[in-house]
């Protein structure tokens, strides 16, 4: 048996705060700051105030959308081959994504991030067997062109691993030309084969940016699914409880979801979180905080609810090492988010508040995502597995199961974790070989798996992804 999914929220407190958020959309509403958006919302029978850019969202009109979107979509691999099913109850897990610095895997200093480094991670999340997608880590700063960072980081990833993409931009051209890479690569046709996801939000609380809103436009056209992720921050763009940083988040993901069902019918959303709460004694924003995580589960039963897939960050940490603060934060956030039933878990390399990225820190995360999705797992019990009869064949005593044809049989089986880190044995042969913290041990890892090229893509589409990306940084 599975592990039961973890809830934080009775169905009389989702009700309560699915209310909350349609009384807000309703009387409140939304701060939208495109003309055109305005003007099409306005023509289908939205209140539209065009003076004060502002949209309130009837109850039907939300309940309407819902009814519109898909409750689970496949996602494809850069080859057209099938990858995976969001919405499906098995929890996926992503890579990155959107940090700026980097650890340097040879001095162990923090710097600037480089194309280079994004080429080495999608390499080594191709040879991760626990990472399912790559977001895109960071926006290299060595490209010649800023503005088009997230493209030379966008086509690093697909030119060094077939695994599907995961990005976010603010920037409706940026998007639009990483749209034409995702169509560039995949063989077959985008709408059918999604083969990205592209992360939208809203700015808290409760407004829309102009470039934004273009975005979303021009991604459900394309069949791009779309992450719809509110970022609020407990205390400073929402209420300063837990409850209240809840609404907030539900209420602009709502308008969101109106938006983009009413711009394209069925169009794939995830209903996406990434929330942060406040230190107040410093005003520090954290993601890697016990409440951030506790909100890592009221998401996917709140996603539940409104039947779509859920997309959520982990694993988070806080601290700027990698150390035990490190691994305990990153361990909570993501154990929560697997066993809350979140489909989509993005951040897988990040740390320092999602800010820095490192190649060993990628190799920790996946074994820590690795045995929570273990975990979430469960049990098997049936005859064979209880394996009644052994038992008594052996009897008390017993030596035989070392030899038993049931433990030789099982032995390369799934039941039990195996991992590619961890430290285990006995400390005389630890000694001998280095007396290696797990943290040398995954950078050593990161360059073997770093190293290898399986997944370079051919000349052609190569050719045509700096097509791609000359006449953006040309125009």
């Amino acid at each position: 048996m599975q592990l039961a999914n973890l809830s934080v929220l009775s169905e009389i407190e989702i009700e309560r705060i699915h209310d909350a958020s349609l009384d807000i959309l309703q009387t409140c509403g939304v701060r939208v700051l495109r003309p055109q958006t305005l003007d099409f919302l306005g023509r289908l029978g939205l209140p539209v105030d065009r003076e004060g850019q502002l949209v309130r969202f009837p109850r039907t009109c939300v309940e309407d959308a819902l009814s519109h979107a898909p409750h689970q979509f496949d996602i494809f691999d850069r080859e057209g081959h099938f990858a995976f099913t969001l919405g499906g109850g098995t929890p996926k897990i992503a890579a990155g994504h959107n940090a700026v610095f980097w650890v340097d895997p040879r001095t162990g200093v923090t710097r600037n991030s480089t194309v280079a480094d994004v080429e080495q991670f999608a390499r080594i999340c191709e040879e991760l067997p626990g990472i399912d997608m790559i977001g895109i880590p960071v926006m290299p700063q060595d490209v010649p062109v800023p503005q088009a960072s997230l493209l030379y980081a966008v086509k690093a990833c697909i030119e060094n691993s077939r695994k599907p993409i995961f990005y976010s931009t603010d920037n409706a051209a940026v998007n639009r030309a990483v749209i034409g890479m995702l169509e560039a690569a995949v063989p077959g046709d985008l709408r059918q084969q999604p083969y990205g996801i592209c992360q939208f939000s809203p700015t808290s609380p409760l407004y829309w940016e102009g470039p934004v809103l273009e975005g979303i436009e021009d991604t459900v056209k394309s069949g791009v699914p779309l992450a719809i992720l509110p970022e609020p921050n407990a205390g400073v763009t929402a209420p300063y409880t837990l409850a209240g940083l809840l609404t907030v988040n539900n209420a602009e993901w709502l308008s969101g979801l109106v938006i983009s069902q009413l711009l394209q019918p069925c169009a794939k959303v995830m209903y996406a979180n990434s929330w942060t709460t406040t230190d107040m004694r410093n005003g520090y924003a954290l993601v890697g905080s016990a409440e951030t995580s506790i909100c890592r589960v009221a998401g996917a039963q709140l996603a539940r609810f409104y039947r779509v897939p859920s997309h959520t960050t982990a694993p988070n940490s806080d601290n700027h090492a990698h150390d035990e603060q490190n691994a305990w934060e990153k361990t909570f956030s993501t154990f929560c988010a697997v066993a809350a039933g979140n489909d989509l878990i993005v951040n897988c390399g990040m740390f320092a508040t999602g800010m820095t990225c490192s190649h060993e820190q990628l190799v920790m995360d996946e074994e820590i995502a690795a045995m929570s999705r273990r975990i979430a797992e469960g049990i098997e019990v049936n005859d064979a597995t209880i394996a009644k009869d052994l038992v008594k064949e052996i009897g008390p005593r017993g030596t035989g199961y070392l030899t038993a044809y049931h433990t030789l049989e099982r032995l390369h089986g799934n039941e039990f974790f195996t991992p590619r880190v961890a430290v285990r044995g006995p400390r005389a042969l630890w000694e001998t070989r280095g007396s290696k913290d797990a943290t040398q041990l995954a950078r050593e890892q990161a360059q073997d798996l770093g190293a290898r090229t399986s997944a370079r893509i051919d000349a052609a589409r190569q050719s045509r992804l700096a097509e791609i990306l000359h006449a953006y940084t040309s125009s």
